[in-house]
């Protein structure tokens, strides 16, 4: 099966990708796209108990991450975005609004193998440290 895969490759890259450039725009929209996914799955991890969307703000900018500063709109964007997914779940308490994974958004982040929460982590509904 490894000869068959290495020859569909050498295949493809006289055929297909021949005349394919990847300019350095094409490689930072790759770029972007990944580190919003990332982005995404942190988000998601944080959401173990509800946190208001400042909340997330403040835990994202102290863990470092440059994609949210001056640009808090993608928190928003991707909680809502995850609301619809249908792994979020949001409501009004107090005047403020909190997010909060729902059963399926647990089992699905989970299942992706990119979170495995301890005890402790658990318990504080916070990623401690990134993997």
């Amino acid at each position: 099966m490894d000869d068959r895969l290495k020859n569909l490759k050498k295949a493809m890259d006289r055929t297909a990708f021949s005349s394919t450039k990847f300019t350095e725009q094409h490689k930072e929209n790759v770029q972007r796209q990944l580190s919003a996914d990332e982005l995404k799955k942190i988000i998601l991890s944080l959401l173990f108990e509800a946190k208001s969307g400042i909340e997330i703000t403040q835990l994202l900018h102290i863990r470092g991450i440059r994609d949210v500063v001056n640009n808090e709109g993608l928190i928003y964007s991707i909680l809502h975005e995850q609301e619809s997914n249908g792994f979020v779940l949001s409501n009004w308490k107090e005047g403020i609004k909190r997010y909060e994974l729902t059963k399926t958004g647990k089992k699905q982040l989970q299942q992706e193998g990119h979170v495995k929460l301890t005890l402790k982590e658990r318990l504080w509904g916070v990623r401690i440290h990134a993997e």
